[in-house]
């Protein structure tokens, strides 16, 4: 036990429960072409602590998520089929190296993979990825999400 120091009172430590965030529900209904489930619990928790802004809560989730090719090509899948629904397709901002534009070379790749509609190919290009290019994927896809999201 540490010295208390008279006529200071201790402050109790927060508790970890204490911070949360309001995650975001995202059906389960939706598998992988190739049968594996996503992770649509940590993908909603991720959704939540950007939402809110939280990078303290947002990175080590963001770490987990590149870890899983196919819950990271799902984030830019609903990243896509947001940009598809605003735009009526998708800019080349968004698809083409040459264009200029805030998206990251890692997510053009993969959008430009699903272009066919199926979305098949963006899932296997994303398993073809290393972490690293999948961290940079993800973080253009939330701040596009987040940024449909904010747009109403």
């Amino acid at each position: 036990m540490g010295r208390q120091k008279p006529g200071k009172p201790r402050r109790p430590r927060p508790e970890e429960s204490a911070h949360a965030h309001e995650g975001f529900e995202i059906p389960d209904d939706f598998e992988h072409p190739g049968g594996r489930r996503i992770d649509n619990k940590l993908l909603g928790s991720l959704t939540g602590a950007a939402f809110d802004g939280c990078t303290s809560c947002q990175d080590p989730l963001l770490t987990l998520l590149v870890e899983d090719p196919v819950t990271t090509a799902r984030l830019v899948e609903l990243a896509c089929v947001g940009a598809q629904s605003m735009f009526g397709g998708l800019p080349p901002s968004m698809t083409d190296d040459g264009v200029p534009g805030e998206s990251s070379p890692e997510f053009r790749r993969l959008a430009r993979a699903g272009l066919d509609g199926s979305n098949d190919a963006m899932f296997e290009e994303c398993e073809r990825m290393s972490p690293a290019e999948r961290r940079a994927a993800a973080n253009t896809a939330l701040d596009t999400v987040i940024g449909q999201m904010a747009m109403g």
